[in-house]
């Protein structure tokens, strides 16, 4: 099983910024945010913590746009902050009730970008849709890991 060092955790960061950017230019399709495929990439060794965080983001996207947005004028940053709240609340939550699912925490100051990627995903579903967001970002992820794994054995 790969582990990711600290020096790998900045590689996948930037690999994954950087192909995000890419993509994006080529295609215009957003892969959920730049750190997300970075984030997803150093959690390919654990596909459960994957489908939780894609799972939050699902809850995340649903809750805020069926049961925010009905108590508030969403557009903007004020439906952003509101993804990213929700997402967080239920990360936490998530956390708390089942502590042998949740994402692992590779570095321990990743903890704070771990909790905001549903929200990213989310907000970015909500833009374009659930199918380009999670294929784009999944398929960003995969690229993302396989530049890692390759540069550790260079």
């Amino acid at each position: 099983m790969f582990v990711f060092d600290s020096g790998d955790v900045y590689l996948a960061l930037i690999a994954g910024a950087i192909l995000s950017l890419f993509y994006t230019e080529k295609t215009g399709v957003l892969p959920a945010g730049l750190v997300v495929p970075g984030y997803i990439a150093m959690l390919f060794t654990f596909p459960v913590s994957i489908a939780v965080v894609f799972m939050i983001s699902f809850l995340t996207y649903f809750i805020v746009m069926k049961f925010v947005g009905r108590f508030t004028i969403l557009y903007g940053r004020r439906k952003f902050t509101a993804m990213l709240t929700v997402a967080i609340i239920l990360s936490i939550g998530f956390d708390y009730l089942f502590p042998h699912f949740s994402p692992p925490h590779i570095v321990s100051g990743l903890m704070a970008i771990g909790v905001i990627v549903p929200g990213l995903i989310a907000n970015t579903i909500q833009k374009q849709g659930v199918i380009p967001t999670t294929l784009s970002t999944l398929l960003l992820s995969c690229a993302t890991f396989g530049v890692v794994m390759i540069a550790s054995f260079i």
